[in-house]
């Protein structure tokens, strides 16, 4: 591996930007290079320790110099005060690379959208994947981008040599992507969605998903296998129709926005609830503290804009506002005075920063914010 290549994985290891991919290449590196590994994290460390110390020029070079040797980097002379560095940095190297030794792929990154497969073994799943391959080796998808698309597939229900194999995709927060089931159903999966179904469905009867957070279904029709999605307090059955479907653990209300076509809508666990039928533009919301099922009219454009990046905001609390915020921009927002978590507001974004939006509201209502480490905290504005 060319050391320019090598030391942009450092780098983004260091940061906690590497991917599984890189982690695995660092972790061969490292093994055959130790000695290579530790100078690196060294200037790495001189580099970000003393940015704002005059000293930043001096580093650059060691680092460019050692870029441009492809065998063991010589030692170079440091300046007096990293002696007292040294006991951290090999604290540090020895930390890391004990870490790229043990780590598997699932605690290598935390931000990525990951695929989990039947026997339980995850993948994560960025953009440079071409395609994603079954455990057993049997091709079953291919990945662009953000899509994955299923091959087209049925089992027959009565080939007990043929289970259904179940995937499980994960997106985290400040991430969206979409998932092309093996019948043609296309699944567009919100941040901080957790998405289950089957690799293919059988050729009778229903055609089962369970969801976690939110996402956007345009089912393919099929008169003979009805398309069920369950969460923990909805189930959604339908035909061929497109509809919005939200249940987060957070929140307090789950529900299903009907976009085209027909649907039914139930409770769940409640076996004598019977299902209601949705008409297009009605939304079926249910919340664990009043239990009912309630039916309604709505503008659909205010549930579905997340599918083409735009937040929409129409009349809406500030604290449910939030709520949707740290799952677009994956940040933590805290709000300190119960008076603006009721605050109403109106609004639309789809290219600002997390503090472009903030700012926008800050024009309808004073209040002060501050961020830090991805952690924002919301305070009425003194008068």
């Amino acid at each position: 591996m060319k050391n320019k290549n090598i030391s942009k994985i450092i780098a983004s290891f260091l940061e906690n930007r590497a991917t599984a991919e890189d982690i695995k290449k660092l972790t061969k590196w490292a093994k055959r290079n130790p000695t290579s590994y530790k100078d690196y994290v060294e200037v790495h460390y001189l580099l970000t320790r003393d940015m704002d110390n005059g000293k930043t020029e001096t580093f650059k070079k060691e680092l460019l110099s050692k870029l441009e040797n492809h065998t063991k980097p010589k030692k170079k002379h440091k300046i007096t005060w990293f002696k007292y560095a040294a006991i951290f940095v090999g604290v540090l190297t020895c930390a890391t690379y004990l870490f790229l030794q043990t780590s598997d792929i699932d605690k290598s990154v935390n931000n990525d959208v990951t695929i989990t497969f039947n026997n339980g073994v995850k993948e994560i799943l960025n953009e440079k994947n071409s395609s994603v391959i079954s455990n057993s080796d049997k091709y079953i998808a291919k990945q662009e981008g953000t899509k994955i698309t299923y091959n087209k597939q049925d089992i027959d229900k009565n080939d007990s040599a043929e289970p259904l194999v179940y995937n499980t995709v994960n997106v985290p927060y400040g991430k969206k992507f979409q998932v092309v089931l093996s019948d043609g159903t296309e699944v567009f999966l919100n941040s901080g969605s957790t998405f289950t179904y089957p690799t293919a469905f059988y050729s009778t009867g229903e055609r089962k998903v369970e969801l976690i957070g939110e996402a956007y279904f345009s089912v393919k029709s099929d008169s003979l296998r009805p398309f069920m999605v369950k969460s923990k307090m909805l189930k959604t059955k339908v035909l061929g129709t497109q509809f919005n479907f939200s249940s987060y653990p957070d929140d307090e209300i789950a529900h299903v926005v009907l976009v085209e076509g027909r649907i039914a809508v139930k409770k769940v666990g409640d076996p004598i609830s019977s299902f209601v039928f949705l008409e297009p533009n009605q939304k079926a919301s249910y919340s664990n503290s009043k239990k009912d099922l309630i039916i309604e009219n709505v503008d659909v454009n205010k549930y579905i804009s997340w599918k083409e990046g735009v937040l929409f905001f129409k009349n809406e609390d500030f604290f449910h506002i939030t709520k949707k915020l740290e799952r677009h921009y994956s940040v933590k927002i805290e709000i300190k005075e119960d008076s603006l978590k009721t605050e109403k507001f109106t609004g639309r974004f789809k290219t600002e920063s997390i503090e472009e939006v903030l700012e926008g509201f800050q024009r309808i209502k004073k209040f002060e914010y501050t961020l830090k480490d991805k952690k924002i905290i919301l305070t009425q504005k003194s008068k």
